[in-house]
């Protein structure tokens, strides 16, 4: 639906707009001359962020959908691209927080399944419709949103962090395929970022960023035309010792970590 008057500016696409990220992305974006076209399962909420821009200048356009609809999403993207040809595509929608945490006999089939349906199809459902239009066009960006949580197999959750490491090889192979037609792609690994989701967390989040902080350092990396960033510094570098020490002693420390943290 359309909120606002239309004005000839920058389109950008966002999945999973109704909150965290996803809403902070938008409403970074929002400013006179930009189309918003925003996605989320949750109407009210993503309402109410559509409002926000707006009221920043925005035109908006919103849709009720699943990123797991491979039909449904390529009718809405490419729908979006006819109306205005689409500049910037986020693929952020996916799940996580409690909803991801492992119980000890481990994840539910059904559980795991629908977590790499959305964090890794769902991806591939937002980007797959408009590869041709970017490609037609000689220009274009894709911005994959992966996770920390994507570089290194946690016991808190390991569909979740395959889900994410998934996301995050796809958008690097897209990245190579992309570049010889002017596409542009970012993968995006963050850490804990003030959300409803990773409030649901029954563990710490150590170095949590504000939603709009991420959304602003995310912005700023796709305007630097940069091909992957990652935050906070701190938890990257931490990530990063882990392949530097011997697996059986990441495996003990991580193991007594998640019996700690989750389940005392």
């Amino acid at each position: 639906m359309a909120i606002s008057p239309r004005a000839i500016g920058l389109h950008v696409v966002i999945t999973g707009a109704s909150s965290g990220l996803g809403a902070a992305l938008a409403r970074v974006y929002a400013k006179p001359g930009v189309l918003l076209t925003l996605s989320g399962r949750d109407k009210m909420r993503l309402l109410s962020v559509a409002a926000d821009c707006v009221s920043a200048g925005a035109e908006v356009d919103i849709v009720v959908c699943d990123v797991t609809d491979a039909d449904g999403m390529a009718a809405w993207l490419t729908s979006a691209d006819q109306v205005r040809s689409i500049d910037i595509v986020f693929a952020n929608a996916g799940i996580g927080g409690k909803a991801a945490i492992a119980p000890p006999e481990g994840e539910a089939n059904a559980v795991a399944r629908l977590i790499f349906a959305t964090n890794t199809l769902g991806v591939i459902n937002t980007v797959t419709p408009i590869i041709p239009r970017f490609v037609g066009r000689q220009t274009g960006h894709f911005v994959v949103v992966s996770s920390l949580a994507g570089l290194l197999g946690l016991p808190h959750s390991p569909a979740y962090c395959g889900s994410k490491a998934a996301v995050r090889v796809y958008a690097e192979g897209l990245r190579r395929l992309m570049r010889p037609h002017g596409v542009r792609v970012t993968v995006v690994n963050p850490g804990f970022i003030d959300t409803p989701m990773s409030r649901s967390l029954p563990l710490p989040g150590p170095r949590i960023w504000s939603a709009d902080r991420a959304a602003r350092a995310v912005k700023a990396a796709v305007e630097k035309g940069r091909s992957e960033v990652t935050f906070p510094w701190p938890l990257r570098l931490a990530v990063a010792a882990t392949r530097a020490l011997p697996s059986r002693l990441v495996d003990a420390i991580l193991v007594k970590h998640y019996r700690r943290t989750t389940f005392s």
